[in-house]
């Protein structure tokens, strides 16, 4: 395969990594996946994480997660799926889609 490149793609900073200590109440952004397809969301969903997701697969016959630790996040607003599934109120979002919402000054 001479001549032929491949395009590097960034990595993207593991929650770790920026700084991000995740638990119940912390406010969150859910980051876009363009790779989701169906599954993404809509816009850019905001909320609350209020658990950790009990649940141990996900998809066609509840292979395993391995994207991490999956939290249980209570939308601020009712949420659609890319292909017009919802409105859900809240979602098991994997760790990795995760970010932490800057905190709030007080005054």
């Amino acid at each position: 395969m001479s001549g032929m490149f491949f395009r590097r793609r960034e990595r993207t900073a593991l929650p770790h990594e920026r700084g991000d200590v995740f638990g119940v109440g912390m406010q969150v952004y859910v980051l876009d996946d363009p790779g989701a397809g169906a599954e993404g969301w809509v816009g850019d969903p905001t909320g609350v994480i209020v658990s950790v997701a009990h649940s141990a697969g996900a998809g066609p016959l509840g292979r395993l997660r391995l994207g991490g630790r999956t939290w249980v996040v209570a939308f601020d607003s009712p949420q659609y799926r890319a292909d017009g599934r919802g409105p859900y109120e809240r979602a098991e979002i994997v760790e990795t889609s995760l970010i932490a919402a800057p905190p709030i000054e007080e005054r």
